[in-house]
């Protein structure tokens, strides 16, 4: 009986942990998308100094969130994330439309993925 109780107990804490995970990257995905959704609206209009500003604002948003995702998903990926909103900076600077709007995509796609990709269900299971 102890150990159907231990079983138990460790089934409830794994998925109540799932849960929190799954709940915690998918609306910390949406805020970063929605931010770069911002960033997006702004250079399409060619207002450099909006996106700019947005971009500091996606920076914070993500310096905000990045330590909590370096302990639920692959270093690689925070990585890749880092390079794009760096570079994505960059190129906001220098006023490379077509560039910035590449960055921003691969930006909401990476987002939008990653937590995709986390999330407790069968098709990731097996």
């Amino acid at each position: 009986m102890k150990t159907f109780i231990i079983i138990l107990i460790v089934m409830v804490l794994f998925l109540g942990l799932s849960w929190w995970n799954t709940s915690y990257l998918t609306k910390t995905s949406k805020e970063l998308a929605s931010q770069a959704e911002k960033i997006r609206d702004k250079v399409k209009k060619d207002a450099w100094d909006d996106a700019n500003s947005e971009v500091m604002q996606i920076r914070r948003l993500w310096g905000k969130h990045k330590k909590t995702w370096l302990f639920l998903i692959d270093h690689d990926d925070i990585d890749d994330i880092d390079r794009i909103i760096y570079k994505l900076d960059e190129m906001i600077s220098q006023k490379e439309k077509e560039q910035s709007l590449t960055e921003i995509a691969e930006l909401r796609f990476l987002v939008h993925d990653l937590a995709d990709k986390e999330v407790l269900s069968l098709a990731n299971i097996f």
